[in-house]
């Protein structure tokens, strides 16, 4: 029996997601006594204590399916963020959140749309539902190019895939050159801003998107608690969309998407400002510290407004395997940035470790 045979053609040519190794299997294979993970973008602060205390009061109840329509998680979000609670749809992460729109919206025949590099979801999910996404390179220094985007779509272009700030480059767009590519665009195009990044920008033309929502009924705005909320481990995200949209993604999602530990954790995080706050002021003074390393060891990098730094050390895979000798572990971005490693901000006692180690490195490889 060849299974091949009978799995679906666009299958085949999907290569699987490949998650770096665990800190465990890290000590093991190097026969080391600690680990510091600088290569998911994760919160290194953890997850605010009321969330989880959060959990912990629920525990008695995990033997009870979660709340299908996810009512209080929606209540709360909607009112920190001043929208309506018909205008949100939850997922199992951002992932999921991408499926379903997918799923409700792309018809036979039609493709997505996003920028390259960017993150790998939006090509892999496209395929695994059976069509492509077509890639716009970005310009020198990682920029968005609209009128480049604008040249690709084509009739058969149904979601437009945006990621601000540019997952893995930590680059963005501004207000202005968003709002004159929607309102060049056609109201048939669905344009889906992904601000997984969000709370950690500093630009202050970055795009005001909760009100542009009124203004251009074909966008969505995707968010998720996995990275400056830090539960990436329960795996939640919610996404901002007109009413009449939601209706239709709803028939698609899955009742019980969002588990019930998500939601509740999810619910106190929203309540826990104090914790985003500490989170955000670590990250901005973890990221000028690694600039000004940076700098005095010569060594170019993209500025970023999200938790992570874009960094060329001219041969990625060496220095990322390196890395993990030394016990650190980064993200080797693969043959398209092979000269790059991406490095998650961290605590301020890893940030002088990865530097420390990155020296010594870049000092035996040059």
């Amino acid at each position: 029996m060849d299974y091949k045979k009978l799995a679906r053609e666009n299958i085949l040519s999907i290569e699987p997601y490949k998650p770096g190794k665990s800190i465990d299997e890290i000590k093991e294979f190097y026969g080391l006594n600690s680990i510091i993970k600088m290569a998911s973008n994760e919160n290194p602060l953890g997850a605010s204590s009321i969330a989880k205390a959060a959990i912990t009061k629920y525990l008695n109840n995990i033997h009870l399916y979660p709340l299908g329509d996810i009512r209080y998680l929606r209540r709360t979000l909607s009112k920190k963020l001043g929208v309506d609670g018909d205008e949100l749809i939850f997922g199992n992460g951002s992932d999921d959140l991408i499926e379903i729109l997918l799923l409700t919206f792309l018809k036979n025949g039609e493709h997505t749309l996003s920028v390259q590099p960017s993150f790998s979801e939006y090509p892999l999910m496209s395929m695994i539902t059976g069509s492509f996404c077509k890639l716009v390179p970005l310009e020198e220094n990682f920029a968005y190019s609209f009128n480049a985007i604008a040249k690709s779509i084509d009739k058969y272009t149904k979601i437009i895939f945006l990621s601000n700030p540019n997952n893995p480059t930590g680059t963005h767009f501004n207000n202005k050159e968003f709002i004159k590519f929607m309102n060049k665009l056609s109201p048939e195009k669905i344009v889906v801003l992904d601000e997984a990044y969000a709370e950690y920008v500093e630009a202050k033309d970055f795009p005001v998107s909760f009100q542009l929502r009124k203004d251009y009924k074909n966008l969505v705005i995707m968010r998720t608690f996995s990275k400056a909320y830090g539960l990436a481990g329960l795996r939640v995200g919610y996404a901002l969309a007109n009413p009449d949209a939601v209706k239709l993604m709803n028939r698609v999602r899955q009742p019980f998407n969002v588990n019930s530990l998500a939601q509740v954790a999810a619910t106190a995080a929203l309540e826990d400002g104090s914790h985003l706050e500490r989170t955000v002021k670590m990250n901005l003074e973890g990221k000028y510290y690694l600039y000004k390393a940076l700098d005095k060891m010569n060594l170019k990098y993209i500025k970023s407004e999200a938790n992570f730094i874009l960094i060329d050390v001219v041969d990625g895979l060496k220095v990322s395997e390196e890395l993990l000798k030394e016990g650190v572990i980064v993200r080797y971005m693969g043959e398209y940035l092979h000269q790059y490693i991406r490095v998650t901000i961290g605590l301020n006692e890893e940030n002088e470790i990865f530097v420390e180690k990155l020296e010594k490195i870049m000092g035996e490889l040059i």
